[in-house]
């Protein structure tokens, strides 16, 4: 009788300590990233200020480490399928820590322009891999959860690089804020000590003698601190063994894929364009409206804050309804917030909108990032994931430097008008083209 293959195995098993050690190391480096993606927020009017930049350039600052991005998100998806996760996961890291530390000591505006652009690439390194690494790990009951938790912390780390900028900036400058934000590219010791490569990988690339290992330790250790003997592991996994035998990026075009690729590629672009176009540009807005920098950065730490339960909620909903209408209400909700947003006087309705745009992107964003690597499989999820995620960065850089203009030319609640636009267009393209994978396996979903 053939052995079970590693996804029955994994999905027998119970959660356990083990299984959310892996997790909590995953999601710390992705946590720490997020702080790094959150910085321009803050910072875009510190670096205006010091290097004298227009509107229109410091959009395209603020997109710099998009495009740096969108070549990071291309390539680490392809390499991590091909080399490995945790490979390409400790090489991110080193690169946006080294980028960082180059960043703080930039000296005019063509290198802040250079060093912000490699520290993108890290950042849009580390994104497909860890995202395409968690759910390897997870059975079906928890996997949606876990990635909704990941994505949720970006609200947190956005919140911490407020609170950072906040504190730093008046004692000692923008400049030490990145040397700050560097230091945890540390955490890769950690990784390369304490986190395996995924099984799931492994076996999918044919390295079945280095899965079996893997998976052997894992269930010695989830026994253990189970107290019980493990369920069977029923059937053999023929389906990945079968699907290892083509890859790459013309399978996302195949006749299986392409209506995924072509929903997330309209997605994560739309998605991105709102999201940044509008981070990006909160702190600088809010100075046009009469606040100080200062009081700027505490209320976008306010309404940032708004985040957090709406990604709480996403951690509920996500497996009980689906991750089809998280992200399809997700997005309309995001759109109607981000429009009132732009047409608030006060400081009060400024506030009451902030916090439920906040609080709709988030969900939405958990949503997505739990959806995008569960639409390939395992030999091609990375490659998938990061390709639109890749693609999503032309709306990241776009976003900047679009909202700049019109704001230039049409006043700060145009930029958000044309925000909600664009989420409204990419809900329709959910709505008409997106599976559901609530309650099946990465195997099931992809068969």
């Amino acid at each position: 009788m053939e052995k079970p293959g590693i996804s029955q195995r994994i999905e027998r098993l119970p959660m356990t300590s083990y299984q959310r050690i892996i997790g909590i190391i995953i999601v710390v480096a992705w946590f720490f990233d997020a702080v790094d993606l959150g910085t321009m927020t803050f910072l875009l009017p510190a670096l205006m200020k010091e290097f004298k930049l227009t509107n229109i350039n410091a959009g395209l600052l603020g997109s710099m480490s998009f495009v740096g991005m969108l070549f990071g998100t291309m390539f680490s998806g392809f390499l991590s399928d091909k080399l490995g996760r945790k490979t390409i996961l400790q090489w991110s890291m080193i690169i946006w820590g080294v980028a960082g530390l180059l960043t703080a000591c930039s000296w005019n505006i063509s290198s802040l322009f250079v060093f912000r652009f490699i520290l993108g690439i890290g950042l849009g390194a580390e994104l497909p891999v860890a995202t395409s690494m968690l759910p390897e790990f997870l059975p079906k009951g928890s996997r949606g959860r876990y990635m909704a938790i990941m994505e949720g912390l970006l609200p947190a780390g956005i919140i911490t690089a407020g609170a950072l900028a906040f504190f730093i900036v008046p004692v000692a400058g923008w400049r030490f804020v990145f040397v700050v934000e560097a230091l945890p590219a540390l955490w890769l010791l950690v990784i390369r000590r304490n986190l395996p490569e995924s099984p799931r990988w492994l076996e999918a690339v044919g390295r079945a003698e280095e899965a079996d290992k893997i998976m052997t330790a894992m269930e010695i250790e989830v026994e253990k601190r189970h107290g019980k003997p493990l369920p069977p592991a029923v059937g053999p996994n023929h389906l990945e063994k079968k699907q290892a035998q083509q890859s790459g990026f013309a399978e996302l075009w195949s006749k299986k894929y392409f209506k995924r690729t072509i929903m997330l590629w309209i997605l994560w672009p739309a998605g991105l364009f709102g999201f940044y176009g509008l981070t990006t540009w909160f702190g600088s807005l809010l100075m046009a409206k009469g606040f100080s920098m200062t009081k700027s950065i505490g209320f976008i730490i306010m309404i940032t804050s708004g985040g957090i339960p709406g990604f709480i909620l996403a951690t509920y909903l996500i497996d009980r309804i689906g991750r089809k209408p998280v992200v399809m209400f997700g997005l309309i909700l995001t759109a109607a917030a981000a429009y009132f947003y732009g047409q608030a006087g006060t400081y009060n309705m400024l506030f009451f909108w902030g916090c439920l745009l906040n609080f709709f992107q988030y969900a939405m964003w958990s949503a997505i990032y739990a959806y995008t690597p569960e639409l390939y499989p395992t030999h091609i999820r990375a490659t998938g994931a990061g390709m639109a995620s890749s693609v999503g960065r032309i709306g990241a850089i776009l976003g900047p430097y679009a909202m700049g203009a019109m704001m230039n030319a049409y006043g700060a609640g145009s930029v958000f008008s044309l925000a909600a636009a664009i989420l409204g267009f990419a809900a329709l393209t959910i709505l008409l083209l997106g599976p559901e994978t609530k309650g099946k396996t990465l195997e099931e979903i992809n068969k």
